[in-house]
Parts: structure tokens; sequence; C-alpha cells
């Protein structure tokens, strides 16, 4: 009788032990996956990030999918059909700083994100070397991202110039043309 009591205590303990580590397993499969998905989002965060760097530069074709390369070629032939000047490979780009990031997988879909990103370029302007005379765009880049051949790709990019320092001397430039005129209507 004693023995099969503890028999009885040790198939109890067997048990419990069984589904206390096949709880612990199955608690560790989810972090896993987690923290997977989080790597996933950290990995295309830091591709957003090198994705908006190349843009800057003109060396984004790597980052695109196949469909988004045709578009982009697409649209840099009507581009060239109405340019004026043609620019060099020395464009006097000297900084590129990400100013904002922000990266999210879809919920509905595993496999696509969205990212944005605000873009800071400053151009050296020939001939000076203050810090004040350099050109400055700010644009914004918001990118729609799909996994292709298993990895993160810009399948659509959104581009809005959000300002550069020019807006500053054509405003004053139009504030000095207006006020000429109105001196030369008024003095007629």
């Amino acid at each position: 009788m004693k023995k099969g009591w503890i028999m009885l205590l040790l198939g109890v303990g067997l048990a419990l032990s069984l589904g206390w580590g096949f709880n612990q397993y199955t608690e560790l499969h989810k972090a896993r996956q987690t923290i997977a998905g989080y790597q996933d989002v950290e990995a295309l965060n830091q591709r957003s990030e090198d994705f908006a760097r190349a843009y800057a530069q003109g060396k984004h074709q790597e980052f695109l999918t196949k469909a988004a390369v045709q578009r982009f070629a697409q649209q840099d032939n009507r581009e060239k059909d109405h340019e004026d000047v043609h620019m060099t490979d020395d464009t006097g780009l000297k900084n590129v700083e990400i100013k904002q990031l922000y990266t999210k997988k879809l919920k509905d879909r595993d496999d696509q994100a969205e990212s944005y990103a605000t873009v800071r370029l400053q151009y050296e302007m020939g001939g000076s070397n203050s810090p004040v005379d350099d050109y400055i765009q700010t644009f914004s880049i918001h990118s729609v991202w799909i996994k292709e051949d298993g990895e993160w790709k810009a399948n659509d990019v959104d581009i809005s110039l959000t300002g550069d320092t020019s807006d500053d001397e054509l405003r004053r430039q139009a504030k000095e043309a207006l006020e000429n005129a109105t001196k030369a209507r008024d003095g007629e």
C-alpha cells in the first residue's frame, strides 16, 4: 500500500513537472517570436534610415522592389525630358541628417510596413566656407515596405519638400519687388 502511494505521488509530481516544463517551453517560444518581431522591426528601421541616406545621394535602387524600380525609371525619364540643367555627380552634398524616423508594421499584414522620415540635406555652395551660406533642404519621406525574396524593399515612396533655405531669399526678393512696384505706381 505504501508503495502505491509513493508511485501515485511520483506520478503526480511527474505530471506537474511535465506540465510546468511544457508551459515554460510555450512561453519561451512566444518570447522568441516576440523578440524576432522586434528585431525584424529594428532591422527594417535601420534599412529605412539607410534608404533615406541612399536616396539623398541618388543610390537608392537596391532598396526598391522590382515594380518600384520600373516606376522610378519611368519618372526619371519624364523628368529628364524637361530638364534644362544637368547636375554633375559632385552636387556639393555635405551632410545628410535624419531628423526623425518612425517605422511600423501594418497590423493586418506581417509582410508589410511603412516608415516616415524627416531628412535634412546640407549642400556646400561653391566658394564659401561659412555654414551660413550653405543651402539646406528638409524633406519628408513616406515609404511603404514589403518583403520581397525575404528582404524588406520599398514598394512605394512619397517625398515632400518641407522647406529649404532659398525660401527666405525668395520671400525677401518678392517683398522687395512688391515695394518697388508700389513705389513706382505711387510715383506715376
